[in-house]
């Protein structure tokens, strides 16, 4: 097949933009509606295998095409053509703007916030085909596409398994997959939505770490998801938050039963870790705030309520509405640095018996939150005077 080629007196082939499941993805023009489609072809491959290509390749058409979800690709069309006096089969889906998430990881890990919305997107998507009783059973990196609005759609159904027997075109003894991503249970020809779980959590993973829990030739592979464990987040990426680790270890158990009831249930533990971590517009607490006050032996001993003053930098009230991060030349509050000195005067209370290093919290004292959110904690790292100092 070659860019120029019509199939089916309909679709013109532009270039090809990628290879997937069974077959060649190109990017084409369809006439009769003006719009730019993804067309995948089946591949030249007229074996012993052809038919049951072709009938995975039909599969894909009505699974996908009975889906309707903004993170699932829509299938447009399908059908055959003859061309070169060879026939082909071939699937009509939107064309997508953005790359897979295989060659956005090529650059490495992802920004957390990233990650979670990514993998956000992916379960809600693999809800949606959970419910219509599919299992996609090769969700990897390739098979999602990442928007330039950093939305992600998932591709390529086309070895998907369905509850409805009629459909079940699967071979047993066969190997359908990617080893990398694969469940422990897939090995043993036994699968079921826990199993699209354990992928998502070895590509959410991979988007945390730059790398997927488990690497080496396939036989490795195999032995690495049913027998070891892989790394743990926390060594490879510090700023992981803990739910977020939690979450993939649960993904990524050997025991479906031990995962994830289901795709909603990901989703929705994947918002409100969004929601609390990486969300701008929603209130957040203020970071807390660390000072150190010296205090006589005596008072460490005995305890005293005492003046703690706090000084802080802030902007100059009188020109920071025109001023650059400089301040206003002439400006007799600031002398033109844009900030002015401010001291605040709490009183503390000190308990007997109190050592050096020891930290005094103070609720509420910290820096401010954002978007209205409640302020940090100050905490004040006492120094008992004529001792050498603690950390």
């Amino acid at each position: 097949m070659q860019a120029g080629a019509v199939l089916d007196g309909r679709y013109r082939l532009i270039e090809p933009i990628g290879a997937g499941g069974f077959g060649q993805v190109w990017k084409a023009h369809d006439p009769k509606v003006d719009r730019l489609v993804a067309v995948k072809v089946l591949s030249e491959d007229h074996g012993a295998n052809n038919d049951r290509q072709v009938a995975r390749f039909a599969r894909e058409a009505a699974v996908a095409g009975g889906l309707s979800h903004p993170h699932i690709v829509t299938v447009h069309d399908f059908g055959s053509a003859t061309h070169d006096r060879r026939l082909y089969a071939y699937l009509v889906m939107e064309l997508l703007r953005g790359e897979p998430l295989s060659a956005v990881l090529e650059g490495g890990r992802l920004p957390l916030p990233a990650v979670v919305r990514t993998a956000a997107c992916v379960a809600d998507a693999l809800g949606t085909a959970h419910e219509a009783g599919l299992t996609h059973r090769d969700i990897k990196p390739s098979n999602i596409i990442v928007g330039p609005n950093g939305k992600a759609t998932v591709v390529d159904f086309g070895i998907s398994k369905s509850s409805d027997a009629r459909h079940d075109i699967t071979t047993s003894g066969v190997l359908i997959g990617t080893p990398a991503y694969m469940a422990p249970e897939c090995f043993n020809g036994t699968f079921d939505h826990r199993s699209d779980l354990y992928s998502l959590g070895c590509v959410l993973y991979e988007m945390i770490t730059g790398q997927p829990p488990f690497t080496g030739t396939s036989w490795r592979l195999i032995n690495q998801h049913l027998n070891e464990q892989p790394a743990p987040l926390f060594r490879l990426r510090l700023a992981t938050p803990s739910e977020l680790v939690a979450l993939a270890t649960r993904l990524l158990a050997k025991d479906p039963a031990d995962r994830p009831a289901g795709a909603f249930e990901v989703m929705l533990a994947l918002r409100e870790i969004d929601r609390r971590y990486f969300d701008e517009d929603l209130p957040t607490r203020g970071p807390d705030r660390y000072v150190r006050s010296a205090v006589s032996p005596r008072i460490a001993a005995f305890g005293a309520v005492t003046q703690l003053l706090l000084s802080d930098r802030n902007p100059c009230p009188a020109c920071a509405s025109t001023a650059g991060a400089r301040g206003t030349e002439g400006c007799e509050s600031c002398q033109g640095t844009g900030e002015v000195s401010a001291e605040t005067a709490h009183r503390i209370r000190i308990p007997a018996g109190v050592r050096t290093g020891q930290r005094l919290r103070l609720r509420g004292l910290g820096w401010p939150g954002r978007n209205g959110g409640e302020a940090g904690d100050l905490f004040v790292v006492v120094r008992i005077e004529g001792e050498a100092r603690s950390a």
